[in-house]
């Protein structure tokens, strides 16, 4: 048991956000390896799957503006419970990145690979120019929209 904080809550505000975003519970027994959400979505990223292979089955094949949003929201629910408690953003912070989370302009074409925020998925559409958003205040996040 720890003591409650801002931190914790921000843990718990992303534990909620991956359950939306998976369509899982926390503790899936169906995880593979016996892993809990957070280490699954870890291994997954850290093992250069698809991103979007981490969303519900029924979130998957949605226009490539939504799974846009979708990814970039799944980037900031990552930052929300990353392991150590400092290097979590303040909740201020994670509104102002839902804020400027935004639809993509779409023009059909090649395939080109979308890099959100660390997270990359195959897409169907161009995207749009890098948007980089620097957030200050009392926390020390950053967090890089870029999509280029």
């Amino acid at each position: 048991m720890q003591p409650i904080t801002e931190k914790s809550d921000v843990y718990g505000y992303g534990m909620v956000l991956l359950e939306v975003l998976t369509g899982r519970h926390p503790l899936d027994p169906s995880l593979p390896g016996g892993a809990n959400m957070v280490q699954w979505v870890r291994n997954h990223l850290s093992s250069k799957g698809d991103p979007s292979e981490i969303l519900d089955t029924k979130l998957r094949g949605r226009a490539d503006t939504t799974m846009h949003e979708m990814l970039q929201t799944l980037a900031v629910s990552f930052l929300c419970v990353s392991t150590r408690a400092a290097d979590r953003p303040a909740m201020k912070d994670i509104v102002a990145m839902l804020k400027e989370i935004r639809p993509v302009e779409t023009s059909r074409g090649d395939t080109d690979v979308l890099k959100l925020g660390g997270l990359t998925s195959q897409s169907h559409s161009s995207p749009p120019p890098p948007k980089n958003v620097l957030l200050h205040g009392s926390s020390t996040c950053s967090y890089n929209f870029s999509d280029g």
